[in-house]
């Protein structure tokens, strides 16, 4: 926090470290004390890197913060996942069927249309509708040291398959997710998944996950999909507010694993796109990371109401119904 204190007739912050102009602007300052290792969320899974995963992307779920206890309510989702229990014959079980009959959970999460994520130029097509930047040479990246260097970029809507296509990421071996060892003790066909990637990776065989089946994911239609559990998992509600469970667009994917993206440091690692109300502005692990409000986010206000009356008093419903993000720009030191 900057001391306030001014000198002469300027008002001018004595002790202020930034640029003076940044006093009344809105602009959040914070800190880090580990340069971040990743920003995928199918590996990302430290505190530090969360300050910034979790203002980029999003998951279905979130955690509504004024309620007591913290609860967790709708994000992307329309509503809390439905679940419906099963036995070992697909048959379906009362929702208070004892656990050693429940063979299966099945979740339908419904997710909001018109959720954009920000451009990036994975989602660029030329007037035929083919993509621009997807057939990149590793000779074209002589000169390309971010995205800001390909000067074409666009955006689309985010879909269900989105998130499938992050949750198959998470069986993905080139990946190594952190989660992948207990998922896969839940999700149907996850550890199957994880061997087909295998066998194709050991006969040098193309990979794209759009086409491989897992058998206990799904998108229903545009804005539903479906993850099937072995038995009854409660936590897994949980699993669903983080970023792991976050949307991933294919076409980003595909961008960035072309031939030589990785060792100019374009990947998801460094370059993180998201549909949350932050987007990556500048990455320099080693001195500061700027996020930037995302211009593309939804319409989403600060809360108007809690379940307690002394966060009146204590100020957390100073800004009720303002529109988010509220703070333009976060600015995060080494």
């Amino acid at each position: 926090m900057l001391l306030s204190m001014g000198v002469g007739c300027d008002q001018q912050v004595w002790n202020n470290p930034h640029e003076n102009d940044s006093v009344d602007a809105k602009i959040g300052y914070a800190s880090f004390s580990e340069p971040p290792k990743t920003l995928d969320p199918a590996k990302s899974y430290s505190a530090d890197e969360a300050r910034f995963t979790g203002q980029i992307y999003q998951p279905v779920l979130e955690y509504d913060y004024l309620k007591r206890p913290y609860t967790l309510v709708p994000s992307v989702a329309t509503s809390l996942p439905l679940v419906q229990y099963f036995d070992n014959d697909d048959k379906p079980l009362a929702a208070d069927a004892p656990v050693d009959q429940i063979a299966f959970s099945l979740y339908e999460i419904g997710i909001n249309p018109k959720i954009y994520y920000y451009p990036h130029p994975g989602f660029t097509r030329d007037h035929n509708g083919r993509y621009v930047y997807h057939n990149v040479k590793e000779s074209d990246l002589k000169h390309i040291d971010s995205l800001d260097d390909f000067p074409l970029t666009s955006t689309r809507e985010c879909l269900a398959e989105d998130y499938v296509y992050e949750i198959k990421r998470l069986a993905d071996p080139r990946i190594s997710s952190p989660i992948f060892g207990l998922m896969s003790e839940y999700i149907v066909g996850m550890k199957e998944f994880h061997a087909e990637i295998l066998d194709k990776m050991k006969k040098k065989q193309p990979i794209d996950l759009r086409k491989m089946n897992l058998a206990g994911v799904k998108a229903i239609d545009a804005y539903h999909f479906q993850i099937k559990l072995r038995g009854k998992y409660a936590q897994f509600t949980y699993w669903l507010a983080m970023p792991f469970f976050s949307p991933i667009p294919w076409e980003v994917d595909r961008f960035y694993n072309q031939p030589g993206m990785r060792r100019h440091n374009l990947s998801f690692d460094w370059f993180p796109v998201g549909t949350g109300p932050y987007y990556l502005a500048e990455n320099n692990p080693n001195d500061r990371m700027v996020l930037r409000a995302n211009p593309f986010y939804r319409p989403e206000f600060s809360p108007s109401s809690s379940d307690n009356p002394n966060d009146i008093s204590a100020g957390y419903l100073i800004d009720a119904g303002k529109k988010l993000p509220l703070v333009e720009t976060f600015i995060f030191s080494l």
